[in-house]
């Protein structure tokens, strides 16, 4: 990673998360990499989406994995957010690509499968990424909590880098990024204590931290060998410097 800070599923303070104005505004403040989720529908189309149920995010109910994409793209993805956004629509990864390309921005591709089709998420996301991308184009990697996905990755696209995302910090990073065949590693702030922070800065490998939206708590993680962080503010080293 070249940049400090990804913008975290686009700016979901400004815009609803996972949709296309919020990579809009992330760009518009500024971001150059942003991080969305990439989940199969039940008739193996990749969206931009989260959660495993559209519950959260959209006026439907029920699991992503059991809808068909046709369903899922008439669902309103904004008016929970703000009534400004009524009407957005849940991206395909196709839009969502078109998209970055067209901002000019990096892109982070989370494979997030619903649990049982890890291998397929990423086998059906990375052949649309191969359709999508640019060939020689740089500034995308694929991360995930899933080893299936991530060895699927590294099978697919093996010159892409990528990311593992764990909770708990591992107590040997480096046999951890080995065994997943990852060149980054991502984890969230909770369970990232200062003695875990040395762990893995006295390791030497690239690690992130997520998600942070404090310039100081940045600060911090950045004292201890972070290379780069996830934020839902994309201006975030705008508004005080580090």
């Amino acid at each position: 990673m070249k940049d400090a800070l990804i913008a975290h599923r686009g700016a979901p303070l400004l815009a609803p998360e996972n949709t296309l104005p919020a990579i809009r505004a992330a760009a518009a403040q500024g971001a150059r990499w942003v991080e969305v989720d990439v989940k199969l529908t039940r008739d193996r189309k990749p969206v931009i989406i989260h959660d495993d149920q559209v519950d959260r995010t959209t006026n439907g109910h029920g699991f992503v994995a059991n809808m068909m994409l046709e369903y899922i793209r008439s669902l309103d993805a904004g008016s929970s957010f703000s009534p400004e956004f009524a009407d957005t629509r849940v991206p395909t990864l196709e839009e969502l690509v078109e998209t970055v390309l067209e901002l000019g921005i990096n892109l982070q591709l989370e494979l997030k499968p619903t649990p049982g089709d890890d291998i397929e998420t990423a086998e059906i996301a990375l052949a649309a990424i191969k359709d999508f991308w640019p060939a020689n184009r740089d500034g995308l990697f694929f991360t995930s909590f899933s080893i299936r996905s991530i060895h699927a990755a590294a099978r697919l696209m093996p010159n892409v880098p990528r990311a593992f995302a764990v909770v708990v910090p591992p107590k040997d990073p480096k046999a951890l990024m080995a065994e997943t065949k990852c060149q980054i590693l991502h984890l969230q702030r909770a369970l990232l204590s200062d003695d875990a922070l040395k762990i893995l800065a006295d390791s030497g490998i690239e690690f992130a931290v997520a998600t942070i939206n404090e310039a100081d708590k940045a600060q911090h993680f950045f004292a201890g060998g972070a290379q780069s962080i996830l934020s839902d503010v994309p201006d975030l080293f705008l508004r005080k410097a580090l």
